[in-house]
Order: C-alpha cells, then sequence, then structure tokens
C-alpha cells in the first residue's frame, strides 16, 4: 500500500500533538511546589537588603553560614515573573521546560532515524516517568531536565563532527549553574560521552577540554569557592525523609512495570545493534540505574531513553515491523490520535490546567492555608514551630512578624541534626519534649496526623486554633482567642 507524503505529515503532526497533550494531562493540576516559597524569599530579603543574603533571616534556630542556596536562580526568576506575571509567570515555566524537552527528544529521535509512526509507539510509556518530574508548579528541577535535552542534541552534533557546538554549550552553560545544582548530572554525562567516544576510537579530547571548561565555569556564582565544599556536602548527604529520594519502588508497582519496559526494550535494541556503532549506551545505563534507585532521575532516564533508544528500536526488526503496520493503518492512527488528543484535553480541562493551586487537603500537611490567615488577622508576632514541609509558605506569608523552626531548606539553611530533631518532634519519639524547650517557642503547629499531638496537649499548651488538618497551640501567657474552623474548607494564593 502506498503511503502518501500527505498522510505522513499528519500522522507526524498528530503524533506530536497528541503526546504533547497526553503530558499535558499528566500534569495539569499545578499545586505549588513547597520549595518555591523559600526560593522567592530568599530574593525578596536579598533585593531588601541591596545583595544576595548568605545568613538566614527566617528561623529563630541556629542555621549553617554561609547559606548557599543552589536554586537562587530560579528563585530570582520565579520572584520577578511572579511579580510581574503572577501564577501565569509559574505556568509559562513550567509548562515551557515541560513541552520543551519532550519536543527535543522527540526530535533527537527523528535526527536519528526514528520515524514518527515509531515515536507514536514508544513516546506515551515514556510520558508516564517523563510527567513525574514536571507536576507541581514549578519546581527547580524542571530547568535541569530541559537543560539535559539541550546537552544531548550538543553530543549528537559532536559525534557528527561538528566539534564547534561546545562553545555554544559553555556559553549557557553558567545559567544551569547558578538555577539548579543538576548541572552536575550534564557533567557527568560529558564525562560518560567521553569514555563512549574513547571505547569506539573516536575523538574526545575536544569533549574532554569542553567538561574542564564546564567545571572552571561552576565559579561563576554568587558563592565564588564556598559553593565547592556545600556542593560536595549536598550530593553525598542521605536524605531518608524526602521520599522522591527514594527507589523507583516507593512510587508502586504500576511505575516499576514502565521502567522495566523501557529496559526491555533498551536491551532488546542493544542486542540487536552494531556495538562500534551504538553510542548513548552509558549515558541510558548510568541514569537508568540512579533512576532506579532514586525516582527523583526518572526525568533524566526518560529524556535520554527518548533521544536515543526509539533511533536504535527502528533499525530493529520490530521496528520496521512496526513502522508497516503503522504506515498500513494511517487513517485509523490518525483518528486514534484525535481521540486522544480530545480526551486528554478534556482531561486536562477538568484539572483546570490554567489555574495555579495552594490547596489545603485532607491527607497533605503542607498548607497551612487557615492557620496562616488566621495568624495574619491575629497579626501575630513570634516565633511558630513548623513542620518541615510547612515552613517555606509561613515564611513567605508572614515574615518578618513570623520565625520559623525549620523549612523545607534541608541541605541550605540548617544543620541536619537539627532537622533530624524536628522529624522526630513530630513523630513524638524520644526527646521530642527537649526539642520542644531547645528555644523559646510562642506557638507550635501541628498536622492533625502528627502522634505529637496527643503528647503536646498533656503539657498544658493551649489549642488556639483548629481545622480539619492542622492545630495552632499555645504556650502558657500567648493571648490569643480559640477558633474552630474545622467545617470550612481552604484554598491559598499565589504569590
Amino acid at each position: 500500500m502506498n503511503h502518501h507524503p500527505s498522510q505522513s505529515r499528519a500522522l507526524a503532526i498528530a503524533v506530536y500533538l497528541g503526546c504533547a497533550c497526553l503530558l499535558l494531562a499528566q500534569i495539569a493540576f499545578n499545586f505549588v511546589d513547597i520549595d518555591i516559597w523559600h526560593q522567592m524569599a530568599l530574593i525578596r530579603s536579598s533585593v531588601a537588603a541591596g545583595h544576595l543574603i548568605t545568613d538566614d533571616p527566617f528561623a529563630y534556630v541556629s542555621t549553617v553560614h554561609p547559606m548557599i542556596n543552589h536554586e537562587w536562580g530560579a528563585g530570582l526568576v520565579a520572584y520577578f515573573l511572579s511579580k510581574w506575571m503572577g501564577g501565569a509567570g509559574l505556568l509559562l515555566l513550567k509548562f515551557g521546560a515541560a513541552f520543551g524537552a519532550l519536543f527535543l527528544a522527540m526530535r533527537l529521535a527523528e535526527q536519528r532515524g526514528a520515524t514518527p509512526e515509531v515515536l507514536g509507539f514508544l513516546v506515551p510509556p515514556m510520558i508516564i516517568l517523563l510527567g513525574l518530574g514536571f507536576l507541581p508548579a514549578v519546581r527547580a528541577h524542571v530547568y535541569s531536565f530541559f537543560f539535559i535535552a539541550c546537552l544531548l542534541w550538543v553530543l549528537e552534533y559532536d559525534s557528527q563532527g561538528k566539534h564547534g557546538q561546545f562553545w555554544w554549550w559553555l556559553a549557557i552553560f553558567p545559567l544551569w549553574v547558578n538555577l539548579h545544582a543538576g548541572f552536575v548530572v550534564g557533567m557527568a554525562f560529558v564525562f560518560l560521552y567521553c569514555v563512549e567516544q574513547a571505547i569506539h576510537r573516536r575523538p574526545f579530547r575536544h569533549a574532554a577540554w569542553a567538561l574542564c571548561g564546564m567545571g572552571a565555569e561552576v565559579l561563576i556564582n554568587p558563592y565564588g569557592v564556598h559553593y565547592f565544599p556545600y556542593l560536595a556536602r549536598t550530593l553525598t548527604m542521605a536524605r531518608p525523609h524526602i521520599p522522591e529520594w527514594g527507589p523507583v519502588s516507593t512510587l508502586g508497582w504500576g511505575m516499576v512495570f514502565w521502567l522495566a519496559v523501557a529496559a526491555a526494550v533498551f536491551l532488546y535494541t542493544l542486542m540487536r545493534s552494531q556495538p562500534s556503532k551504538t553510542s548513548g549506551v552509558l549515558l541510558i545505563a548510568v541514569s537508568g540505574v540512579e533512576a532506579i534507585l532514586h525516582r527523583k532521575m526518572l526525568p533524566i532516564f526518560a529524556i535520554t531513553w527518548l533521544c536515543y533508544v526509539p533511533g536504535y528500536f527502528q533499525k530493529t526488526a520490530a521496528g520496521q515491523w512496526l513502522e508497516r503496520f503503522a504506515r498500513r493503518r494511517t487513517w485509523f492512527l490518525l483518528l486514534v490520535w484525535t481521540v486522544t488528543v480530545a480526551v486528554c484535553l478534556t482531561a486536562a480541562t477538568r484539572e483546570r490546567f490554567w489555574r495555579v493551586e495552594v490547596p489545603q487537603v485532607p491527607g497533605d500537611a503542607s498548607y497551612p492555608v487557615g492557620a496562616v490567615e488566621y495568624l495574619a488577622a491575629q497579626k501575630f508576632h513570634g516565633n511558630v514551630m513548623t513542620p518541615f514541609r510547612t515552613g517555606a509558605y509561613v515564611s513567605w506569608k508572614l515574615y518578618p512578624a513570623v520565625k520559623v523552626s525549620v523549612d523545607s531548606r534541608y541541605d541550605v539553611a540548617y544543620p541536619i541534626t537539627w532537622v533530624e530533631r524536628m522529624f522526630r518532634f513530630y513523630e513524638g519519639d524520644e526527646g521530642w519534649q527537649q526539642t520542644l524547650n531547645a528555644y523559646p517557642i510562642d506557638l507550635v503547629l501541628v498536622p492533625v496526623t502528627a502522634r505529637v499531638r496527643p503528647l503536646i496537649r498533656g503539657l498544658g499548651w493551649n489549642p488556639v486554633y483548629v481545622d480539619a488538618q492542622f492545630e495552632l497551640y499555645a504556650r502558657s501567657g500567648v493571648e490569643l482567642p480559640s477558633v474552630d474552623r474545622r467545617p470550612e474548607s481552604f484554598s491559598g494564593t499565589y504569590p
């Protein structure tokens, strides 16, 4: 059966549009990430001070000095874009990075020989893995995902003998350095590329020099040489309380299944390829292992897989059969993708993908919207003990009147021993009372699910505020009116 060029173009457009809509449907609920509040609070205080501050002003406890925030650039972008555009600025960053990374990966797959017909079968499962990195609005690591896709284009052009591509890469790399510490993944990718080129006896010294240049450019940051010991500490520290640093199995067996499918397809293409002509294997393998160990790395694996595997799969017997199958059923596939677009747009619309949400919902101890409204209405000034996930939001809304005990700057502002003590406190573990008495505290913000809740009631702390998710307890001598808002629901505002 002849395959008319116009049909091929129509199917290619349908595949790209359908994959974009699949991704949109997956990431349509735009809840604000908890980290963006402390990133913007840093910039707001720095603007007031006239320089980037390195002493923490938000906590009433002892903090790290100098305070080095590898996401300060992301905070700068979010702060000024939010002042200019409000929540729409966040959505511009989120969807721009998400669709940009997907488009670059698919186009590179085509550049490497994959046809839209085959991409239509291989891309959708990987969108499940890729979308995990773009669920909140907006996390600093979305910049890393986008830059990884850009870097893979640079490596592809370089492998074709166009070695000058590294010059423009070195021109933009300092941006990545100041947006997110994920730039170390980019350096690791260039190193692995050099190793792979050396194994295949291809030129690599210019890439090694580019890697040295990237290392030198890490110094282009506002913290200077102090950034290096911080970077070493943050890259090697354990994060047992951060779920996204756990293994992929913590996401459930469904996600493990899709990762296993991706691994199986990769191994199949590897066995059917000529080893001397296969590039990107080390990048896929290493990012895959990291994705198994740390689910946060799943989007990086997905982008890398999408860039390399479809082109190799295209050349296999299975890939050729799949292409012939698709070409014989072009009109049917066009119908399938049209329905997919309609269904995904409907699902995304139901989630109101154009809105930014600050939700206080049952089972999620991230946003004490009602408690913050209560403290603002009372014009409260003092120290509030907060859980790890809530502190940044409280600081953004109530600083300088309120100082907190901890926030989600795990490796930036607080000694790890103190962060661990705060987790043990809310679990009601041994020593929780000593943590409560370690600093002068006026109020304790307690999620209703926290194990410390019944314990603190027995110490004479008075509940002054209650809703369905949070309670505020005041020490003796703090005079605040008692408010019960358990029947109410809350939704915060951004910014």
